[in-house]
């Protein structure tokens, strides 16, 4: 097995807490102790890996890759993780999980993954179409939709009561952001229009929204809408009888062995225990604070709502548990899938043999012939999930975001390419069964 199974002593320190980074094994006064951390609560495989275990000479070039753009971007920290077959076999994180505080970053950091969140609400959807508790072709608003408590029947445009749940799966629900501001970027305005409490749940959102016009009838055409995914999470709570979070963590990521991932918050100072520090580009514009204070803050702390984003852009998660879910809903031979082989082929649609339009994808931001794959982006974080039909899946986080938006998600991709094709042979280790050393019941 290799490098893993020569480390345990080491990485046993780190599990324990020594210190915040858990990487370094001695206290130092730059690295205040993990007083915090809820130990009874977290399972310990969840800190087993640290940097030292993806130090292989044969994956240089993705590490030269990776800080290549990180320099170019300036990047604060990122964190990556590889699986080839199923394996997982590289995990590392670069740069800084908190510069200030000099604590680097590592693997089991927990970041915000922006609409890869998309992902995990439409693997919840499909479960819950498997087990015969809901339909792609049920209507979502109205008297005869799923959605059709009082509070919600006040509806302007009757269009809306033709939405299906597969309408906003495919952000084809019939809004258009090119001509309205995405709401859910828009919860402090929100809040003020229905004379509520800011900032504006999705709850409030959805009776805002539900008081406008649509653009066109539902699934006419593609225009990609957080606000529908956010919807779709209410789909969950109905449909289910429990919160969205709970939902997704209990039936979904659970099962799997993926104990952590949460919905973040917009603030600093709630962060999740590991949870990095966020940095926005130099010169990114401040925004009004989200609780309506009047107070202009930096848009990755208190000027993004994030627990709002929740099903559309909300989730915190390591890179490693990421491709855990990714593993489960890939449709290659090796780990079995949690979906059916028919469910997994409704989410790509035909694209991956034809190329086709967006609105046969379901979950995924795209795909093709070769690879499918998801992107997202915050102020503040830049992310990539990829499948590829070689085997390889991998995921790239980052903690700081640039000035190129969502257009960043094109340097990470091709950062990853050159990296990638450098790799002359894989390493036969696998970390998820070196994490399996630390489970406890």
């Amino acid at each position: 097995m290799g490098c893993p199974f020569k480390l345990g002593w080491y990485c046993i320190a780190a599990i324990v807490g020594i210190s915040f980074g858990l990487g370094a094994c001695s206290s130092s006064s730059s690295a205040p102790p993990v007083r915090w951390l809820p130990a009874k609560s977290i399972p310990l495989d969840d800190f087993a890996l640290v940097n030292d275990l993806s130090d292989l000479p044969e994956m240089k070039g993705i590490d030269s890759q990776v800080v290549r753009m990180m320099r170019q971007l300036e990047i604060v920290g990122a964190s990556l993780a590889i699986a080839k077959d199923g394996r997982l076999v590289y995990a590392k994180g670069y740069g800084y999980a908190d510069k200030e505080k000099q604590i680097k970053m590592q693997p089991y950091h927990l970041l915000r993954i922006a609409s890869v969140s998309k992902l995990v609400t439409a693997v919840g959807i499909m479960k819950l179409v498997e087990q015969g508790k809901l339909k792609l072709s049920d209507k979502v608003f109205g008297k005869n939709g799923l959605l059709n408590d009082p509070d919600l029947l006040k509806i302007n445009d009757k269009r809306m009561e033709e939405i299906e749940v597969v309408h906003l799966l495919t952000h084809a629900g019939g809004w258009r952001n090119r001509f309205r501001a995405d709401p859910l970027f828009r919860t402090l305005e929100i809040a003020q229009w229905m004379k509520t409490k800011p900032p504006a749940d999705i709850r409030t959102v959805i009776r805002f929204m539900l008081t406008q016009e649509m653009i066109a009838e539902p699934g006419v055409f593609y225009d990609y809408s957080n606000f529908g995914y956010c919807v779709l999470g209410e789909v969950i709570k109905k449909v289910t009888g429990m919160p969205y979070e709970k939902y997704i963590q209990t039936q979904v990521l659970q099962p799997l062995g993926i104990h952590r991932m949460q919905i973040g918050h917009s603030r600093l100072a709630q962060h999740a225990p590991v949870e990095v520090k966020y940095y926005d580009y130099q010169g990114a514009r401040l925004k009004l604070g989200i609780e309506g204070k009047g107070d202009s803050v930096s848009r990755v702390d208190g000027g993004t709502h994030i627990e709002a984003l929740g099903p559309s852009g909300g989730w915190i998660a390591t890179p490693a548990d990421l491709l855990k879910l990714v593993l489960a809903v890939d449709g290659l031979p090796g780990k079995p899938d949690m979906l059916q082989a028919e469910t997994i082929e409704t989410m790509i649609g035909n694209a991956a043999q034809t190329d086709s339009s967006k609105t046969k994808i379901i979950g995924w931001r795209a795909a093709d012939k070769d690879r499918w794959w998801r992107t997202g982006s915050l102020a503040g974080t830049g992310i990539v999930v990829m499948r590829q039909n070689d085997g390889i899946s991998w995921v790239l986080v980052t903690n700081t975001g640039t000035w190129k938006e969502a257009r960043f998600s094109f340097d990470i991709m091709a950062a990853m390419d050159r990296g990638i094709r450098s790799v002359k042979y894989w390493t036969k280790q696998d970390l998820f069964e070196w994490m399996k050393r630390f489970q406890t019941n």
